[in-house]
């Protein structure tokens, strides 16, 4: 194993245990039954588990920066993205508001609760902006006008790598949510900490990965159509070597991955639904 790879290991291993420090000390004497319920400690590790992803998910997003160009001043890419993370965090905080907090009446979870959320609110959003400028790089490049085959398929591959990436983080992240209200139902039974609003907590960050994923992908798929149309067009008379010509078409149209077999289509629906799917796990986590 080498250096890196050795520095890499030792600041996810320092994440986890930070993620643990948040969730589990007190930073009180008295009592707390939330730490007593049996989904605390579920809680507590998922919570760590967030913070230890942060590292790899920000080192596997500098690293597809280091292989895509930027077309324009990375200033203009970080200001971009702090935009749309503060829209976000906006519109999830309203609501969350909105939907777990409508006529619950104040429990004592932990003290501090808001800053622990905050500190890994922000350190998931910087672990995640190299992903999300990767994915806008990709479409912003699909737009100009000279684009080889070997770009595309490398573009593709990172834009597939970059979804996986920011599927595992979201869905851990609304998974955590599910297990901290199972937690605080069973230390507060008469708190409604409705499974509509973890349902509705999926939703909103399965739209948000579908809205990064997909124009990106929908204009790499059309750059690639183009370039088939325009290497191997479709035969006007069929005489001659067209069966080769055609045969030349599929080949690289298969090498674009323009026609997604079934399973792929599959793949990158479940990931992009994975923070919906997730959440509608807290149907049977929640108790009843």
């Amino acid at each position: 194993m080498g250096s890196a790879e050795v520095r890499q290991v030792g600041m996810v291993v320092a994440a986890f245990l930070a993620g643990g420090i948040l969730a589990w000390v007190p930073l009180t004497s008295g009592p707390l039954p939330f730490r007593d319920t049996s989904m605390y400690p579920v809680w507590a590790f998922l919570f760590a588990s967030i913070c230890g992803s942060c590292p790899l998910v920000w080192n596997h997003g500098i690293r597809a920066l280091g292989e895509l160009d930027a077309h324009r001043p990375v200033i203009r890419e970080v200001a971009g993205y702090g935009a749309l993370a503060v829209l976000f965090t906006g519109i999830s905080l309203v609501a969350g508001a909105a939907v777990y907090l409508r006529g619950n009446q104040p429990v004592e979870i932990l003290p501090y609760l808001q800053v622990r959320f905050a500190i890994v609110y922000l350190a998931a959003l910087v672990a995640v902006s190299p992903s999300m400028m990767a994915m806008l790089r990709i479409r912003e490049a699909t737009r100009h006008d000279k684009v080889r085959a070997a770009e595309l398929v490398t573009w593709r591959a990172i834009l597939q790598s970059q979804l996986v990436a920011l599927g595992a983080v979201i869905a851990l992240s609304t998974l955590t949510t599910a297990s901290l209200g199972s937690a605080v139902h069973a230390a507060y039974p008469r708190t409604d900490f409705s499974v509509g609003g973890a349902l509705l907590f999926g939703a909103f960050f399965t739209m948000i990965l579908a809205l990064v994923y997909g124009p990106p992908a929908g204009q790499l798929r059309q750059r690639a159509e183009a370039l088939v149309d325009e290497i191997f067009p479709i035969p006007d008379h069929f005489d001659g070597d067209w069966q080769q010509q055609l045969q030349r078409r599929r080949d690289l149209s298969s090498m674009l991955q323009i026609d997604q077999t079934s399973q792929n289509s599959l793949q990158n629906a479940l990931i992009i639904g994975g923070p919906l799917i997730t959440s509608a796990l807290t149907l049977l986590i929640l108790p009843h």
